[in-house]
């Protein structure tokens, strides 16, 4: 029987070396990791309370009078986002799951990265985080527990705003969007493509994006609007399929040249587009060959039509029934079905939110009670907003009314008994 070998020196310090080096090796991948840098806290469990989306809140009562219940800096959430008893806040590379009615965090997500935005879609939270120069890390998280669902990296561009219409989220670009599905794996790409993986498959690369409208489900079936502006022509409307046999080559049902420089997609739903021009202000809506079946003035101020919209997208509220568009200025309210202005209502804050069969719409100083077929206001709710006088996003959920007032976000509520707040 032969004699067991016997490690030498050489061979114990060869290992103890090999080993030094793995672990080095390991260091430094775990050190230049994205693991390292994030740092996640979830919720045992859904929040109390309403458990259903603002959209479906079903809010029967309306506030006698709102107090300042909390708030929380949230520069991340172009609107206010909200799912039962969770309002969702982004800011400083935190996104945070908060307690509808006391603001304390329940769940946090953290990256060592600037957020590019943060939004909602597929009953998750969205967030998008910066690297280099572009917007490319996504990742989805659960509204209830924080959990980490699906992520992704793709080259989307900064700034960028998501836009979602049922199980698919647009991010807008002014060169390069992008369309997921609710796996976060990219379903159109379109524009100047940074990586084509197939040459010369986007019809108009060199072109800039103004501003974006999905339709998908309830606001259309997955269709994206588009106004590009092309070097030596004018301004023009692209409508496409969000969801193309091929992501890497857009499927156009129409493209057409719009009279002018300035134009803006407000909506698509069903087999329409609407599209607002200025010089005078009016809104056209198309069909599905780019034929114009309807031309309506608006009663804004041209000024409100000029330029793009921040981060590309229009301001909007949908509900089952209507959209609310908010110009700038004023909020215009469209017939879902044929997006035919129901009415207008100038020096307004922002879009508005429906509860409890009403419009409650920011205006200086108060949130307008708004009947919603006419336009009327039927009452008011004083706001102090304080020194603020910018925009506003307002949602709701049970009970509770959200204002994003630029990089804050406010929770409003009924004062309690005998509060004197």
């Amino acid at each position: 029987m032969p004699a067991p070998e016997r490690r030498t020196r050489w061979d114990l310090t060869a290992a103890a070396m090999l080993a030094v080096v793995v672990l080095a090796v390991w260091t430094a991948l775990w050190w230049a990791s994205d693991a390292r840098r994030t740092t996640a806290t979830t919720a045992p469990g859904p929040a109390p309370g309403n458990t259903t989306s603002a959209l479906s809140s079903g809010a029967t009562h309306l506030p006698a009078a709102l107090t300042e219940a909390w708030r929380a800096p949230s520069p991340a959430t172009p609107v206010p986002l909200v799912q039962g008893g969770t309002v969702v806040t982004g800011a400083a590379g935190m996104v945070a799951g908060r307690d509808l009615r006391s603001g304390a965090v329940r769940w946090s997500y953290r990256r060592d990265r600037s957020l590019c935005t943060v939004g909602a879609a597929f009953h998750q939270v969205v967030a998008v985080y910066q690297r280099g120069e572009t917007c490319s890390e996504v990742t989805a998280l659960d509204w209830s527990t924080g959990q980490r669902g699906p992520q992704r990296t793709g080259p989307v561009e900064a700034p960028t705003h998501l836009v979602a219409a049922g199980d698919q989220v647009a991010a807008s670009g002014s060169r390069y969007l992008e369309v997921w599905r609710s796996d976060l794996v990219r379903t159109l790409a379109y524009g100047r493509v940074p990586t084509p993986a197939q040459p010369a498959t986007q019809p108009r690369p060199d072109c800039l994006h103004g501003s974006m409208a999905l339709g998908s489900g309830k606001l259309g079936n997955g269709k994206l609007a588009v106004v590009e502006q092309c070097p030596g022509e004018r301004v023009r409307l692209t409508l496409q399929q969000s969801d193309p046999r091929n992501p890497d080559q857009p499927e156009v049902i129409f493209s057409i040249l719009l009279p002018g420089q300035q134009a803006r997609v407000v909506a698509v739903s069903g087999e329409r587009v609407a599209v607002a021009l200025p010089d005078p202000a009016r809104l056209v809506v198309l069909d599905e060959q780019g034929k114009a079946v309807a031309e309506h003035p608006l009663a804004i101020p041209d000024a409100d039509l000029r330029g793009n919209p921040p981060g590309g997208v229009v301001e909007v509220t949908e509900t089952m029934t209507e959209v609310y568009w908010f110009t700038g200025s004023a909020t215009v309210a469209l017939d879902l079905g044929d997006l035919r202005p129901q009415w207008t209502r100038p020096g307004s804050l922002g879009a508005g939110s429906e509860i409890a069969g009403r419009l409650l719409l920011p205006v200086p100083g108060a949130l307008a009670v708004l009947d919603t077929t006419t336009g009327q206001q039927v009452g008011a709710l004083p706001v102090d907003r304080g020194g603020y006088r910018g925009p506003v996003g307002t949602t709701s959920s049970d009970g509770v009314v959200l204002e994003q007032r630029g990089d804050t976000l406010v929770a409003l509520r009924e004062p309690l008994v005998g509060s004197t707040r």
